[in-house]
């Protein structure tokens, strides 16, 4: 399994899955479905004549509704729902830049120029060869615009739900009441960082949870933060659970 890294403004490394290349394979063929509904929709209201006005009308429709449409679906569709295509969103991928922030309309419609070779060029097979072969997994349309396709879901997002779901104790006493005074993202970060250090304990998270320790114990009020840091963070932790569920 490929993973990448992010790093968040608050410079805690978030690690998310990179698309399979089976996953992507599987979103292009549901938007190739959806489009053959599509068309066939298309063409029974054609029959039908709902829009047989004319032939100089019956062209312009077709461009409008037949051409178009399939041309800059991509482009679109993924700028507006910030890297979902429908295939995309069924099976739970979409395309951010390589730094995790959202794709921009550059992105979009360089991966889409690139797609005539990576995806018309040998039936996808371009594209196919090229994501399962590189680092990041990127197409030949990706590596151009700076792009990845990824896991919506990554492995260490955290919700007010994560936090609440802390265990709590009955009868706890909480060791430091001034945890009130943090937000909902404070209490994220440090249960991020506890996270991060466990998982990978290397010199930069061991640092960086020192220094979220010393910062911490500063906005409750400590004179000294507790020698026993990690320790101290999740007592900050079920403290801030206890007091404000």
């Amino acid at each position: 399994m490929k993973t990448i890294e992010f790093t968040t403004a608050h410079y805690v490394k978030i690690e998310y899955e990179l698309a399979p290349t089976l996953l992507r394979v599987a979103a292009s063929l549901i938007d190739l479905f959806a489009f053959f509904v599509y068309f066939i929709i298309i063409q029974f209201l054609f029959s039908v004549s709902v829009f047989n006005t004319g032939i100089d009308t019956a062209i312009f429709m077709s461009l409008l509704l037949y051409r178009l449409p399939f041309i800059f679906y991509s482009p679109i569709i993924e700028f507006l729902t910030r890297g979902q295509s429908l295939g995309k969103y069924a099976v739970g991928i979409r395309v951010v830049k390589i730094t995790g922030e959202n794709a921009g309309l550059r992105e979009f419609f360089t991966r889409w120029i690139f797609r005539v070779i990576d995806m018309w060029f040998g039936f996808g097979f371009i594209a196919i060869l090229f994501s399962s072969t590189s680092e990041r997994g990127q197409r030949l349309g990706d590596a151009m615009a700076g792009t990845v396709v990824i896991r919506n879901k990554n492995t260490q997002r955290f919700s007010l739900k994560n936090i609440l779901a802390i265990k709590s104790q009955e009868n706890y006493t909480p060791t430091y009441l001034e945890v009130t005074r943090f937000t909902d993202e404070d209490v994220m970060l440090i249960k991020t960082t506890l996270q991060r250090v466990e998982k990978f304990p290397t010199k930069e998270t061991k640092l960086f949870t020192i220094d979220l320790a010393h910062k911490t114990a500063e906005l409750i009020g400590l004179e000294e933060t507790p020698d026993k840091k990690i320790e101290f963070l999740r007592t900050v932790l079920l403290d801030y659970v206890v007091l404000t569920r």
